[in-house]
């Protein structure tokens, strides 16, 4: 496992080279939406389609739905409340949500195994609701004095999310005994094995931690919040879930991962502190990617 971080360790650090002496934002905008829209939506089919189903994996996006609400509401009405609108909604929607898609796939693979990935896709069925439902409705709110809470807009959001819709697709599939043809199937498993080392090229393209006065506050806000309540509800329901340890090794890791990059796009969207968010998100990678470091050597 070990060697595993450290090959993950070295790809990371590849992407950074890349990006800085390679390829430009554009560049590495495309290499994202290629994981987001193709490899990672190849994965997900790959998974279920080979996948066992139990009952208890049912749970996984329920908690996550769970969790993601009450992150959106400690930071709207409870840490945040004071603030400034603008701050407000831009702290607030970096609490809910996960990077699953980019960061946990590889890592959660390379440490747990394939087995893994059916439970880490349901729990990121849940995530992805509450990413382009709730984040974005946050954003959104808070983005303008007198804006209304857009529900509608938020569900075109998440009904648009490629990941999102392969996941309700993959999953009815499953439930209903269908099957992709051994074509598709095959051509799926080539594109899914693209997506470990695509996603953590992504991750070294995206470091960086240029800083202005008085901003590590505010990191430190958003962080001190995701990792204490997270790791505290990670490791309490570890301890007292009555369900096998892949499960519960994996929403443990799911509840500490970072904030998703798609709350970049949502900054720029509603015109957010586009640098502040981008280092919270460094930051938050560079603390999970150890964290799971920590966490996979004490469970094994």
């Amino acid at each position: 496992m070990n060697q595993q971080f450290l090959v993950s360790t070295l790809v990371i650090a590849l992407g950074w080279v890349v990006k800085r002496f390679l390829i430009d934002e554009r560049g590495a905008q495309a290499l994202v939406r290629l994981v987001f829209n193709v490899t990672l939506p190849a994965l997900i089919l790959t998974t279920f389609d080979r996948a066992r189903l139990e009952p208890s994996l049912a749970l996984l996006p329920g908690i996550a739905v769970a969790y993601g609400l009450f992150m959106a509401g400690l930071g709207t009405r409870v840490l945040f409340r004071r603030r400034p609108r603008m701050e407000r909604g831009q702290l607030s929607m970096l609490l809910p949500g996960f990077n699953i898609g980019l960061f946990a796939y590889p890592l959660v693979e390379a440490s747990l195994g394939a087995g893994a990935l059916p439970y880490l896709a349901m729990f990121d069925l849940g995530v992805a609701f509450v990413t382009f439902g709730v984040a974005y409705a946050i954003a959104s709110h808070f983005s303008r004095e007198g804006a209304k809470l857009d529900l509608a807009r938020a569900g075109r959001q998440l009904i648009q999310s490629v990941p999102f819709v392969v996941y309700v697709l993959a999953v009815l599939m499953r439930l209903t005994g269908l099957h992709l043809p051994a074509v598709l199937l095959d051509a799926t498993g080539v594109l899914a094995r693209a997506n470990m080392p695509l996603s953590l090229l992504v991750l070294g393209m995206y470091l960086g931690y240029e800083t202005r006065p008085g901003q590590w506050r505010e990191i430190g806000s958003v962080l001190g919040t995701r990792y204490l309540v997270g790791l505290a509800t990670g490791v309490a329901l570890f301890l007292l879930l009555p369900f096998d340890a892949t499960f519960r090794t994996v929403l443990l890791v799911g509840l500490v991962l970072p904030p998703p990059l798609i709350t970049i796009s949502y900054a720029v969207q509603f015109g957010y502190d586009v640098r502040l968010v981008g280092l919270v998100l460094n930051a938050a990678n560079l603390a999970s990617y150890f964290l799971l470091w920590a966490l996979f050597n004490v469970l094994t």
